[in-house]
């Protein structure tokens, strides 16, 4: 049985690996070494993936263990029915993996139908091919035995998942969802290093230097679903784990939209600001759409005294920005790295692409894409903290009478920008005509 909270954590760390790889291959393509900002980027999400992998180890080698016993369980428990006739042994058809808890069953048809499909777990589509293979879906009791191309054809409803908020820089917060307390310095002392001038004179020297504290409280992120007794009873063990892994990823598209929400406060006012799509788009040879990327990355640069690293924006607006054509028709933003001339951008598969030498990350946490005003968000990914507690899944049995269970999870969160919201600037899209 594939353990949801392990898929997840790996899944994690592939997307850590994939960054620091996508920082190197870029680097490497254009024959440069790596700039300071993604020196520290490959740095910081290094240490990220050192503690995850340090954590998943552990938790492998727990699941594996859990796994063993479980194995050497079922071959003791494995069913065999025989009979004698004319001195013949016949066994049942049936491998006897979806019987009822009652008669030892272990698994649920739905939830090895979801782990096959959804985390790509063996053993579960192991068990539904042998399953379907055993038994007939002839004319006799239609509907009865879920037929094979349920194995293949489940579909999970598409969301978005977390691409912005596995940018910026994940601290776990484990089981402790308590404020936390960031020191920070308000005021430094510019005022009083200066070149002496003249033999003898006095340093001059006041109290200047300050300093304050950011504190981060994280607010529960729940939810919880009610489901009929029946549909429990049916698929018993564990039809539980389709409705938990929906419930996962809805809680993954609302932190990604939380990460978006503080990043668009954070950046304040609009550096830039299009009335219209019009004039997004401009008129050769400008190209006022790029020029403000550069505004606002800039701005980050001047006022964060360090280079912004990504570029966050809607799906939609990518699209527009890969339809910029030059004069003679040809994209401005072309698919791939060979042999780029006359361009603005950068496809990549890493990434959305980059721009302007900045990581573009395409995503509905920043907005949908249709509604105005819309932003694009220059900024440095390290200055921004995500802080996260365990996902606790609960399931509670006759809360709302004997006819219902409750399934639901519950989950600490919060998000800060650093450095006062210097780190990250923005410009809008205003409207669309």
């Amino acid at each position: 049985m594939t353990n949801p909270y392990l898929v997840r954590r790996r899944a994690d760390y592939d997307t850590l690996r994939q960054g620091i790889e996508a920082i190197q291959i870029r680097a490497a393509t254009e024959g440069r070494d790596l700039t300071e900002a993604e020196l520290t980027s490959v740095r910081s999400q290094g240490e990220q993936a050192q503690a995850l992998a340090a954590e998943i180890t552990d938790l492998t080698e727990i699941h594996n263990r859990h796994a063993a016993v479980a194995s050497m369980a079922a071959d003791l428990a494995e069913p065999t029915e025989t009979r004698a006739v004319s001195g013949t042994t016949t066994r049942d058809r049936d491998p006897g993996h979806y019987r009822s808890e009652t008669d030892g069953g272990r698994h649920s048809f739905f939830a090895d139908l979801y782990r096959s499909r959804a985390q790509g777990d063996e053993d579960a589509g192991r068990r539904l091919t042998e399953h379907t293979r055993a038994l007939s879906t002839g004319t006799n009791g239609p509907g009865v035995v879920p037929p094979r191309w349920l194995t293949d054809e489940f579909e999970l409803l598409a969301r978005q998942g977390r691409s912005l908020a596995n940018a910026v820089r994940n601290i776990p917060l484990g089981d402790d969802p308590r404020p936390i307390t960031l020191p920070k310095q308000t005021v430094g002392t510019d005022t009083v290093v200066a070149e002496q001038a003249a033999e003898n004179n006095p340093v001059v020297g006041t109290d200047v230097w300050d300093s304050d504290v950011d504190t981060v409280t994280p607010r529960p992120t729940a939810g919880k679903q009610i489901v009929s007794r029946q549909m429990i009873d049916m698929a018993s063990p564990a039809i539980d784990q389709l409705i938990y892994g929906d419930l996962l990823s809805v809680y993954n598209d609302q932190i990604e939209r939380k990460v978006g929400a503080a990043l668009i406060t954070a950046a304040g006012a609009a550096i830039t600001t299009f009335a219209t799509e019009a004039a997004f788009n401009g008129t050769l040879p400008a190209v006022p759409a790029y020029d403000a990327v550069v505004d606002t990355s800039l701005a980050v640069w001047n006022a964060r005294k360090r280079p912004a690293d990504l570029l966050a924006m809607t799906v939609n607006r990518w699209g527009k920005f890969k339809k910029l054509k030059d004069s003679t028709g040809r994209p401005l933003i072309p698919a791939s790295t060979a042999g780029p001339m006359n361009v603005v951008g950068v496809g990549s598969v890493a990434m959305a692409g980059q721009l302007d030498e900045l990581g573009v990350i395409a995503t509905d946490g920043i907005g949908s894409g249709t509604a105005y005003p819309e932003s694009v968000l220059a900024l440095r990914a390290s200055d921004t903290l995500l802080f996260e507690s365990n996902v606790t899944r609960f399931r509670f049995e006759e809360v709302v009478g004997p006819e219902s269970v409750v399934l639901g999870i519950w989950a600490y969160s919060a998000v800060i920008v650093r450095q006062s919201g210097k780190s990250v600037k923005r410009f809008v899209v205003t409207a669309a005509s």
